[in-house]
């Protein structure tokens, strides 16, 4: 249902869309995207996105100046980009997933059905979800450490092939530089130092374009699940690669999952997050629960694999 005004009107909503999401297929997006929030008589803003900075400024603006609900248009990459402006404020965050990985709208069954009942969707009744907070930096979905970090830098670089295959060649092309490096991880207090390939911090349970890396990870439940792949070998972990893909990797031997509030990962090295940049270890999150609202949001357990 469209949500309406106190008074008589439509609440006041902006549009952000990502150009360049799905290497630029999603461009031809927009036209149909706003001519269905036209349909719903909505009041639309729609905002600049001339380059990150200017995106993300873009929606600091918007929430600033009040607007009741920001929705964006493309993959994790943009909705990474404004989150940090949404979290914590009663701006309602509507996602129209177009991108290339999507894993954020994948979680909260938000990526199903046709652009139209998408764009239905991000005007439905919000819901109270957690993100993880890194200091005042923002994260959707996951914060990633060693072999996957790596993954994902090579695969944001990569121009050929499009789509969800770039991770699996990512992947292909990363593996003989894989070295398993030293961490130390401190979970609520408690320490525990390891020589892992890669450490996940999870908000919801999947990464790099539908890997099921925290199967039973809950965007609600206050908690950060952690998966550990310890120190496997190359062949070794090309072969767990199809599990990740269902889940079932988090019964192999070397993993080791974990929950906590808080989470603090000390080492060396690069940090991601959604995909994106996040600086480097030491890194220090935790769980803020019912921070951000997002529309249409389903939070219901959904079948592993």
């Amino acid at each position: 249902m469209l949500p309406m005004g106190e008074n008589s009107g439509v609440l006041r909503m902006a549009l952000l869309a990502n150009p360049e999401a799905r290497a630029g297929r999603a461009a031809l997006d927009v036209d149909h995207v706003v001519d269905r929030l036209h349909h719903h008589l909505v009041e639309l803003e729609i905002l600049s996105t001339d380059s990150p900075s200017a995106a993300a400024d873009a929606a600091r603006g918007a929430v600033c100046d009040g607007v009741d609900r920001l929705l964006v248009l493309g993959g994790d990459g943009i909705t990474h980009l404004v989150v940090g402006a949404v979290a914590g404020t009663p701006t309602v965050l509507g996602v129209i997933p177009a991108g290339t990985g999507n894993d954020f709208a994948r979680a909260l069954g938000l990526l199903d059905g046709t652009l139209e009942q998408r764009v239905d969707r991000a005007l439905a009744d919000p819901v109270a979800l957690d993100v993880i907070d890194a200091g005042g930096r923002i994260a959707l979905t996951s914060v990633i450490a060693g072999f996957p970090s790596n993954v994902n830098t090579r695969a944001n670089r990569m121009a050929f092939p499009r789509g969800t295959a770039r991770y699996t060649i990512a992947t292909l092309l990363e593996l003989p530089r894989m070295r398993p490096t030293d961490h130390r991880l401190v979970l609520d207090g408690r320490v525990h130092d390891v020589r892992a390939a890669a450490v996940v911090v999870a908000n919801s349970r999947y990464f790099g374009a539908g890997m099921d890396i925290c199967p039973d990870a809950d965007p609600t439940d206050g908690l950060l699940d952690v998966c550990i792949v310890g120190d496997t070998g190359r062949l070794e972990l090309l072969r767990s690669f199809q599990k990740v893909k269902t889940g079932t990797h988090v019964e192999h031997p070397k993993v080791t999952m974990h929950r906590a509030t808080e989470v603090v990962i000390e080492g060396v090295g690069e940090v991601r997050a959604d995909g994106e940049a996040f600086g480097e270890l030491p890194v220090s999150l935790r769980a803020a629960p019912g921070a951000l609202m997002v529309a249409g949001a389903s939070t219901a357990p959904m079948i592993r694999g």
